[in-house]
């Protein structure tokens, strides 16, 4: 088997357990190797604390610069001094280190960055989403849109610090008023959508579930207050909520009060009386054209980049122009955020280049071809294209290395709570999976699917991440046929005239793998053909998403070839659900999930192993010693390298990206998950081209 080149073998730095953002009891939040404030103090439980310098950088910020097209925008009287647009120096957040700690360039204003289409809802956040918090490589964390966070001595409370000064992307202040009317308007309404969402915010009172009780302090000052502790695994780390304000200034004429998204009463802000006919008539004026109140909340107060005209706190805003303002355009155009609230360590105002574009194709490959042209600065590229493209492009491209928190790669898994008994009880069977495994030959896997890049493994954390195991990483990976159909033969199955195992009561087994969007068109034929050669006989049925998600939710499956939410992750800081059966969500786990979201009303309780997976997960969430966490995690991490729930067959692979080489302070070995929200560890703000 061929090696992988040198150029493609770093390591993913995920050592979450560096997690210094919280300073023990009623500690407050500070910077951990970010271009976090320089100069700002936060309360720390009644104590004043300034916090440390971040970098060797000098920062300077006796006066702020900016881009030449505000400028002349200043000059004509169309738009305020930068002064007046960005915090003070006190409150302003600067920029001086990339996602791994290295220095960041002072960089030259104008030009724009290329990109490719921005496909799905999440794609033109992704560059430009701010948030809540946001991590570096490592794991740790710091405050990004907020200026600063702190709890109470036993964690009922939670407090968060904004700052003076902060503009939406039209100009208007950003204070607690907007964080009031997203939670108590848009929020606990569902008019976002994403009520049942964000656990953050929700914990479970007297067996019911009750909702954070949000108080504005000041206009700069908001608290949470919970019944019980909310510790960090439950609320900063683990609560999945991304940002908690919307623009009241201009969503308070589209929040209905209806049967549908009714009024929650709270003590500051009125019931609106609006219909759901009279607030998409609202929209309409707004140039928002929602065919229900449904799609309109989730549009304006949910997925909000994708709306023009929407204010926003994000580097980038959507372009206002027709033929720009939709990701669905051929040319979509994110323009400068003029009150955009970042400089970098000589007060430079973010971000430095003017936009960017997003260019949808309609052919495969084309994009690549743009890229090799110098029409897109950025593109995701695949292992066996890019020493071709380096080669031809030599000095005017780069690689970037992304590395990956998966657990392997071509992942099987199957459903355990399988309403027919037969699968059920096979599956729960560790030889079956063993026998699976084992019988396919990932040397040759190798060759044919990633001509012999990615190393035979199995699904288990890759080596770098946390939880890495050599022992875990090639467990059930030797290619052994007939130790394969010796498994299968002691889970009860035998041999049909036909030459496929049948259970034993003479029923036929037919693995049926589910895939989406073609998924596994490529994939599959190599595995059947190891399948069928020890006996089991199987098929395809690939499936739209939305069609396959479908299949899932109603238990109406047998396997899956490529889940939708694979096991594993970076770690439970990450995201806990697709390491234990907590939601309707992974595949592996099925009605388990559904079970504990329910409290039990609907799904399959969890028995053995995935029941004490819950157990322990309880444990994580409910203690604030970070060390316990660390070690609960193992725990879990230790249940699933002893059972293997699903199966992978070649290591994890890495994503990697070409960059034009003009473009400066895009770091490399970063990290592809969605805690980091993928591709906004690249912080495109700071990114510019050098002339």
């Amino acid at each position: 088997m061929r090696k992988k080149n040198s150029r493609l073998m770093s390591m993913v730095l995920v050592a979450a357990t560096s997690m210094t953002m919280l300073a023990g009891c009623g500690g407050a939040a500070t910077p951990n190797e970010t271009g976090v404030d320089n100069n700002t103090t936060t309360e720390q439980a009644g104590t004043e604390a300034t916090t440390e310098e971040v970098s060797q950088v000098e920062v300077n910020l006796g006066s702020y610069s900016e881009a030449p097209m505000l400028a002349e925008q200043v000059s004509a009287g169309t738009l305020p001094a930068v002064e007046e647009r960005i915090p003070d120096a006190d409150n302003v957040f600067v920029e001086t280190v990339d996602a791994t700690g290295a220095h960041l360039e002072i960089g030259n204003y104008g030009g724009v960055i290329n990109l490719a289409g921005a496909g799905g809802g999440w794609g033109l956040s992704r560059p430009t989403l701010e948030s809540i918090i946001r991590y570096n490589t490592d794991g740790s964390y710091y405050p990004n849109v907020i200026k600063a966070f702190d709890h109470n001595d036993d964690y009922t409370e939670w407090t968060f610090h904004l700052r003076e000064g902060m503009k939406w992307s039209d100009g208007e202040p950003f204070t607690a008023d907007d964080i009031t009317f997203w939670y108590y308007m848009c929020h606990l309404s569902n008019f976002d959508s994403k009520k049942s969402g964000w656990p953050a915010l929700k914990e479970e009172v007297n067996g019911e579930d009750a909702w954070a009780k949000l108080t504005k302090v000041d206009d700069y000052t908001v608290t949470w207050t919970f019944v019980n502790p909310k510790y960090p695994a439950d609320f900063i780390e683990n609560g999945d909520f991304k940002w908690c304000w919307a623009p009241a200034h201009y969503l308070s004429d589209l929040i209905p009060d209806s049967e549908d998204f009714p009024y929650v009463e709270n003590e500051y802000w009125q019931s609106t009386g609006l219909s759901e006919e009279e607030v998409l008539a609202n929209a309409q004026k707004k140039g928002i054209d929602a065919a229900t109140v449904k799609d309109l909340g989730k549009a304006v107060s949910y997925n909000f980049w994708n709306t023009s005209g929407l204010p926003t706190l994000n580097s980038f805003v959507l372009s206002t122009v027709p033929g720009n303002s939709s990701k669905d355009d051929t040319l979509c155009i994110m323009d400068r955020n003029p009150y955009f609230w970042k400089v970098d360590a000589a007060g430079n105002q973010l971000p430095y280049v003017d936009a960017l574009h997003f260019n949808t194709t309609s052919e495969e490959g084309q994009d690549l071809l743009m890229f090799r042209s110098g029409e897109i600065d950025i593109i995701t590229i695949a292992m066996k294209d890019i020493s071709a493209t380096l080669g031809d492009l030599g000095d005017a491209a780069e690689l970037r290395e992304w590395g990956t928190t998966n657990w392997g790669s071509y992942q099987i898994t199957f459903n355990y709570t399988n309403t027919d008994e037969n699968y059920a009880t096979l599956f729960a069977n560790p030889d079956f999976r063993e026998a699976m495994s084992i019988c396919v030959d990932r040397n040759q896997v190798s060759e044919l699917l990633s001509d012999g890049f990615l190393e035979p493994g199995q699904a288990a954390p890759a080596e770098g991440n946390i939880g890495y195991d050599e022992e875990w990483a090639t467990k059930w990976t030797e290619y052994d046929v007939d130790k394969a159909k010796s498994l299968l033969e002691g889970c009860g199955l035998v041999m049909g005239s036909d030459g496929f195992y049948d259970f034993a009561d003479g029923s036929d087994l037919m693995l049926t793998f589910l895939a989406y969007d073609g998924g596994a068109d490529e994939s599959y034929p190599v595995f059947e053909q190891y399948y069928k050669a020890v006996g089991i006989n199987c098929a395809l049925k690939n499936l739209e998403v939305a069609a396959f998600d479908e299949q899932i939710d109603n238990n109406d499956w047998v396997a899956v070839m490529g889940p939708h939410t694979a096991i594993g992750g970076a770690s439970l800081k990450d995201r806990a659900a697709p390491f234990v059966p907590i939601a309707q969500s992974s595949e592996w786990y099925g009605e388990y999930g559904t079970y504990y979201q329910t409290k039990g009303a609907q799904g399959v309780e969890p028995t053995g192993n995935m029941a004490k997976l819950v157990e322990i997960y309880d444990k994580w969430r409910s203690t604030s010693d970070e060390a316990e966490r660390d070690a609960y995690q193992e725990q879990i991490y230790q249940i699933h390298k002893d059972n293997l729930w699903s199966i992978g067959y070649l290591k994890a692979e890495n994503s990697y990206e070409l960059i034009n080489s003009k473009i400066k302070n895009y770091a490399d070995n970063l990290v592809w998950a969605d805690c980091y929200q993928y591709a906004n560890m690249t912080h495109y703000e700071v990114l510019f081209k050098a002339e």
